[in-house]
């Protein structure tokens, strides 16, 4: 239960630190931040092999999509330079902060696909629209496109994540019961 509770705050200070940090020119905050969750982690975890695997999935598959938006011109960042990196850093970071939240605190989701249909496409869009007001990043005009298509992809991705960590989880379960 302290994991699950470590979890679920990693993701709720990391996105603060992020949008905080991006909105006031202080981007590599929320990068740092969401590193040293990484870390601890993968320091408590007791399945880091599985979560390596759920992270890189998720997380390499969110910074796609966020790639792709921003070259549709559907959001855009302050301050950033995309010679290095295909979007910031600290959204780099977000995304794997929130794979590995998916198959701990998020997880009991997965009993209820169209509820996490919801749940992804209301709180996924409206954590865009809340980094928009805060200045983290900019979303195009009008606001009711670009969180439609926000709504749309978290709708997708979000029950899509649920699916790759049950994958992982029963594997690895799987795995277990066939070396007893």
């Amino acid at each position: 239960m302290p994991f699950l509770i470590f979890n679920f705050f990693g993701l709720q200070v990391t996105w603060a630190a992020c949008a905080y940090g991006a909105a006031n020119s202080l981007s590599m905050l929320g990068f740092y931040i969401g590193l040293t969750y990484i870390i601890l982690h993968f320091l408590f975890s007791k399945m880091r092999i599985r979560d390596m695997k759920i992270m890189l999935i998720i997380g390499v598959i969110g910074i796609i999509i966020d790639y792709i938006l921003t070259n549709l011109n559907i959001v855009s960042f302050i301050n950033y330079n995309t010679q290095y990196l295909p979007i910031p850093a600290w959204l780099i970071a977000l995304w794997f902060v929130f794979a590995l939240m998916v198959p701990y605190s998020l997880f009991w989701l997965k009993k209820n696909l169209k509820i996490a249909c919801i749940a992804g496409a209301i709180g996924g869009s409206f954590s865009y629209f809340l980094g928009h007001k805060l200045g983290a990043l900019q979303l195009t005009e009008p606001l009711t496109i670009s969180l439609s298509i926000y709504f749309i992809i978290w709708g997708i991705i979000f029950p899509f994540a649920l699916k790759i960590a049950d994958r992982f989880t029963q594997t690895n379960l799987n795995t277990k019961i066939a070396t007893s």
